[in-house]
Parts: structure tokens; sequence; C-alpha cells
């Protein structure tokens, strides 16, 4: 006889002549009511596995504010602005196991919308089994809460933030749950002004980098205002005990975002004297929409826990840019020279296709996955250059272009895995079949490829005993160019600092081998090894004697490396004193070739050293006071060919709970010293070049929320992407 709160019992009689082996029992929920318990408080939790950390948070001080603050307290994530990072690489969002598409600062205005008392766990993957797209690197799945309750729950909530400039958020959320229907539907307006500086260097060198042919020092300034509008609609319903149907909108609309760009730069000659200035005067105007439907059918084949999920999306991307660059030169006792002006007109329409069915079985005592995806991606890009300078502007055909890029990916995986007494085994296949067509209207047919991809993971627990547990793990993945990045076309800062996009980009493959040990599930210690083919990066190559042009550029490295040894320390020290402490000691090493240098290989390299402190305090039970305290400490990492530099940010927040815990008021600073800047500079052969950058990181943030209805009914919310709409910006 098998009986559970809230769960109807279940018996069975079982006649032993021979071996019998009793599989897992599944009971159904009660159909009765029970009276609500408050939990008053809980502590969070770390539970360590082979390539996979569970960080769990619910009903925890952790969990309040938003996403992106739960996420900053995260063991192994980085957050850096709109960028979130993992063992030095973006990882892959996903929410209750379903992919986020969006671009860094997309997904980073969902999460800051979303609330975090409804998150039950963060898993940060860095060893995905095959069932995730082999493009999924490293992941991090947000859990929510189950809906557990009948009703109606809301809640309303506003944060305000000043920098430099004032921000805001303004969300609502609204849940509602029947017996076989949950609904959610959200509200997020965040208008923001936002400013950015940099100072940048760069020495023009000989080839052979001995003598000094000038140099050219620029600051430059932008501010961005946004006013981004976020809304989605999810809805669930049971038609019967076997089949459940689900039914998403995701929108997410930036109507006429702004950036003002100013530069001011200097030409120095070999004696560093000045040479020449110039001013850039550069307005930018983007108007922005993605727009994502998901279906959804779950079938319940039995008793045992098999079952067949159908998915089905659509995804309706559309970027409008116009750019207006005027320079103005004068010599160096300031008198006007010359001036150049010219605007572009880019567009971007992307619409991406996904048919997913996975299907999950019990065999052999463990489980067994499999399952089939198919994805069509359609992307059309164009830019027009219009010089502008004298009175009658024309379109300059040479810097001109269409781009169309079509994508087909088939996709099938196996995977499997059992937990014994003190082993547990995770492995699987999947194999990716990828056609890529990228035609330029003025260069022809420039990326036509085919290939057939295998993608091997396994990952192996053994424990000793309740205090030791070791694992090793492996995984092969993929990563390919972003859609934009494809694009051949030009964005200017001036006409001497633009980027590019390289149609020709392959894709990268990575290797990864860990080795773990956990002891008494306090003390967390990793061996890290990485290697990747082709890594997809950004360098910028300097022009030294033609042109003087800065250039950044897409590309493909040669090889790409990274070693780590990472130690975790997590304990509730005290009954109001909650610590957690990572370290990383890691080594980067970048291998590519130097394309404005003599024609050869180079080889760049770093040790460098990543900390994360958090501290936990509850102030005041009685008063609903906690306070949260994390510290960041970046030395010395490697992007492409840039050595990025030290990095500090102290943070502080308190909360307080209100009104018999259905409001709450939060109040913080983020960055509270200002040494959250970001320094940065590229020297190999003949390349010296850099930048200083200096963002709005010292932030002070008041939040208000208030929850009405049930305010204790868990959410449905669940944001659908499809796996490749990621790579649109």
């Amino acid at each position: 006889s098998f009986s559970y709160l809230g769960y109807e019992n279940i018996s069975e009689e079982i006649k032993l002549n021979i071996d019998y082996q009793l599989d897992t029992i599944f009971l159904n929920p009660a159909a009765e009511t029970l009276n609500e318990v408050e939990l008053i408080a809980k502590k969070p939790s770390i539970k360590k596995e082979p390539g996979k950390l569970v960080f769990n948070v619910e009903n925890t001080s952790i969990a309040v504010g938003s996403v992106i603050d739960i996420l900053k307290k995260t063991p192994g994530v980085l957050v850096q602005g709109d960028d979130i990072k993992v063992k030095n690489t973006s990882p892959t969002i996903y929410i209750n196991n379903k992919r986020v598409y969006l671009s860094s600062s997309e997904i980073t205005s969902l999460l800051q919308s979303t609330d975090a008392g409804g998150i039950k766990s963060i898993e940060v993957i860095t060893n995905p089994s095959s069932k995730y797209d082999a493009e999924s690197g490293t992941v991090l799945n947000i859990i929510t809460s189950k809906a557990i309750s009948i009703g109606y729950k809301g809640s309303i909530n506003s944060t305000y933030e000043q920098g430099t400039y004032a921000k805001y958020r303004l969300g609502t959320s609204h849940y509602y749950k029947k017996k076989n229907v949950s609904l959610y539907a959200g509200y997020t307006f965040s208008p923001r002004k936002e400013l950015k500086e940099d100072t940048t260097f760069i020495n023009f060198l000989s080839p052979n980098s001995a003598n000094n042919l000038g140099s050219r020092n620029s600051e430059f300034k932008r501010i961005t205002k946004s006013y981004a509008h976020q809304g989605n609609v999810v809805a669930d319903f049971k038609l019967n005990d076997k089949h459940e149907i689900g039914i998403s909108a995701n929108v997410l609309v930036s109507p006429n975002k702004r950036f003002d760009n100013t530069a001011l730069s200097e030409n120095l000659n070999v004696a560093r004297a000045l040479d020449s200035t110039f001013t850039t005067q550069s307005l930018s105007n983007i108007d922005m929409s993605n727009i994502a439907f998901n279906l959804n059918h779950t079938w319940q084949l039995g008793e045992a826990g098999a079952n067949v999920v159908m998915n089905a999306n659509y995804i309706l991307y559309d970027n409008e840019r116009l750019q207006d660059v005027t320079t103005n030169f004068f010599n160096s006792d300031n008198n006007f020279i010359r001036d150049n002006n010219f605007s572009t007109v880019a567009n971007q329409e992307s619409d991406i296709i996904t048919g997913q069915l996975d299907f999950t079985l019990p065999a052999f005592s463990g489980t067994l996955e499999t399952g089939v995806k198919y994805s069509i991606i359609n992307t059309q890009s164009g830019l027009d250059f219009f010089d502008t300078t004298s009175t009658s502007p024309f379109l300059n055909p040479d810097l001109s272009d269409l781009f169309l890029y079509e994508e087909f990916i088939y996709a099938a995986y196996i995977g499997f895995n059992r937990d014994w007494e003190k082993f547990s085994v995770n492995f699987g296949l999947r194999g990716e079949q990828t056609t890529i067509t990228g035609d330029s209207e003025s260069l022809g047919l420039l990326n036509n490829q085919s290939y057939f991809e295998l993608f091997p993971k396994a990952s192996l627990e053994y424990t000793t005993n309740d205090d030791n547990r070791y694992g090793m793990s492996y995984g092969r993945s993929i990563s390919r160019p972003r859609y934009e990045s494809l694009n051949p076309f030009r964005y200017f800062v001036n006409e001497f600092n633009f980027a590019d996009g390289n149609p020709k980009l392959q894709p990268s493959i990575s290797n990864k081998y860990t080795l773990s040990y956990t002891h008494k599930n306090t003390w967390f210690f990793e061996a890290f090894y990485w290697e990747t083919d082709n890594a997809l990066s950004l360098i910028a190559f300097q022009d030294n004697t033609t042109t003087r042009t800065l250039q950044s550029l897409d590309v493909n490295l040669i090889n790409e490396l990274q070693y780590s040894v990472d130690i975790m320390y997590k304990s509730t020290l005290t009954s109001w004193w909650y610590l957690q402490l990572l370290t990383s000691s890691f080594y980067l090493e970048n291998k590519f070739l130097a394309l404005q240098s003599p024609q050869k290989k180079e080889t760049l390299d770093t040790f460098g050293f990543f900390s994360q402190f958090y501290s936990g305090l509850t102030l005041s039970s009685a008063a609903g006071v906690t306070s949260d305290i994390t510290a960041v400490y970046i030395s010395d990492f490697l992007y492409g060919a840039a050595i990025y530099q030290n990095q500090f940010n102290l943070s502080i927040s308190f909360r307080k709970s209100l009104w018999n815990k259905r409001a709450s008021v939060n109040v913080g600073v983020d960055d509270i010293f200002n040494t959250y800047n970001i320094p940065l500079s590229t020297r190999y052969l003949n390349q010296d070049n850099g930048f200083f950058a200096r963002l709005e990181s010292r932030i002070f943030r008041i939040g208000f929320k208030y929850n009405f209805g049930n305010a204790r009914l868990r959410d449905n919310n669940r944001k659908s992407r499809t796996d490749e709409s990621d790579r649109l910006n």
C-alpha cells in the first residue's frame, strides 16, 4: 500500500515466486481541499551533479526581486550589464526546460520583469544532455514553482533606478487556475535612458612593429533612449488524464530606440604632437519587434511515466535601423578642413519555424529519452548606403547590399539515465544535419554549407558515502553564427571606426571535460577543460598605413581553449547568516589569423582569477527585514584578441515586507565604488589598440511590489522561444 498526503492511496497484491522488479509508483492527486500552510523560513541549498549545479531558492530570502537578482547570487553566474556569463561563455537560457531565444539585452529585460518569488531553482548546466540542442553548450535552466492553488492571483510592481539618468520599470502579472485550466498574462513597460563613455587609443606601427607611425586618441559618448514593451500570455488546458495542451504568445516591441553618439578624435604624428582633429556626430534609430507563438501537446502513454511531447513554434523578428553620420575635420590650429556625411538604412526580417517530438520511456530500470526536431530559418537583410555630403545625396552601390539566408536543421537524439545505490550514469547521442545558403546580391553566393555532426554526451557519478561524491562528464557541442554576424554590412561609429559582419563564418565545435568532487554538500571542487575549434569571436583589426581604420570583424578563431579549477563553499553559519563563496583560477588561450599584420597565425594567452561572494542576512525576522551583499572580482581574461583587465563590483540591498507579506519594498545600490568598468587592450605584432569603457554601473534602486487575490498561488508563467532565434542579434 502506498499513500502520501494529498494523493489517492494505491494498493497492489503481489505473489512472489520469482524475482520481481517493482517499478516507479505514480500517485494521482486527491480531489480534496487542504487548508493553507505557511512556510515561515527556508534556507537556500545547492545540489551538485556531474556537469550540473542545482541552486534551490524557493521560499528563501534569495527569491526576492527579479530573476536577474537571483542570477547575481547563483554560483558561477556572472552578470555584467546585459551579458550573462558561465565559464566565460554566454549560456543558453531555458525556462522550465523551454529555450528562450532573444538577444542578450532582450533576455535581460525579460528576466528583470520576471518575479523571483515564483522561482523554484536555477540549474547551471555545463554539460547538457543530448535532449538539449547541440548548440546549447552551457545552459541556465530557470525552474518555476508548480501551480498548486485554485483561484486568482495578481501583482503590480515598479522599480526606479538612478544612475547618471533615471530609469523606470512598471509591470503587472495575472494568474488564474481552475481544476483543468491555468492562465497567465503579464506586461512590462521599461522606459530607459542610459549613458556609456569610452576612451579609445590606437598606436599605428610599421609592419615589423619597430617604428611608431603616429597614434589616435578618441573620447566617445553614447546616450541611449528606449521604450520597450513586453507582454506574454500562457494558457494550459488539461483535456483528460492523458492529454494536456499548452498555448503561449510572447511579444517584445521596442519602438524608436535612439542612440546619440558623439566623439572627439585627435591624430598625433610620430613626435606625439597634434596633427589634426575630427568630431563625429552619429544618430541611430531602431524599431524592433519579436513575436513568438508556441503550441505544445503532452500525451501520457501509461501509468509508468511514458509520455510524448509535441512542440510547434513560430517566430517573426523585424529590425529596422536608420543611421546618420556627420564628421568634421580640423587641422592642428582648429581650422575647418572638410566634412563627410552619409546615412544608412538597414532592415532585417527573420521567420523561424520549428517542430519537435520527444518521447520518454521507462526502460532497463532507468529512463530512455529520444526525439526528433526540424527547423526552418529564413532571414532577409538589406542595407542602403547614401552619400549625403553633397547637396544631392546619392546611393553608393559598392556599400549597399541585400543578403538572403536560409538554414535547415534536422536533428535526432537518444539518451539514457539510471541510478544505482552508489552510481549514477547519463549518456546520449545527438545527430544534426545542417544545410545553409547565404546569397549576397552584390557579392554573389557567399556561404553554401551542408554538414552532419554527431554530439555524444556522458556523465558518471560515484557516491562513497553521505559525505563524499565524485563525478566526471564529457560533452561535444556546436555554436552557429548569429544571423546578424553573417550580414556583410557595416555599422559606423565614424568612417575610421566601424563593425563588419562576415557571411563566410563557419560553425564552431567544442569538447568539454570535467572532474568534480563534493564534500558534505558544503565544499565543491571542479577541474574543467574546454577546447573549441573555429571558435566564433569578434576581433578589432587596425590598418596602420593606408586607411588607418579600426575594423571590428566577426571571425572564426583557429582554436580556443581554457582550463580552470573551481572551488565553492556554502553554509548557513547561523540562523540569520547564509554565506556563499566561489573562486575560479583559469588559463585561456586563443589562436587566430592576424589579418592586418603579416598574414600569420598568432597565439594569445592569459592566466586569470574570478571570485564571487554572497552574504544573506536576516536583520529582523519579526519585522521582515533582510539584507544581501554581493561582491564580484575578475582579473585578466581573454576574448578574441583582447585582454580584459581588473573589474570589481560591490553591491548591497535591503528588503522590507509589508502588509502581512502581501507587499515588499527593496532598496539598494549596485557597484558602490563605481569600479565595474571595462578596460580592454589588444597588443600583438603591429596591433596596438584598446579602450576604457565606463557604463552606468553605480545605480541606486528602489522597488515596490504588491500581491493581491490569492497571493500564495503559484504560476504557470512560461516563456517559449525556438532554438534558433537567439542568433537574431
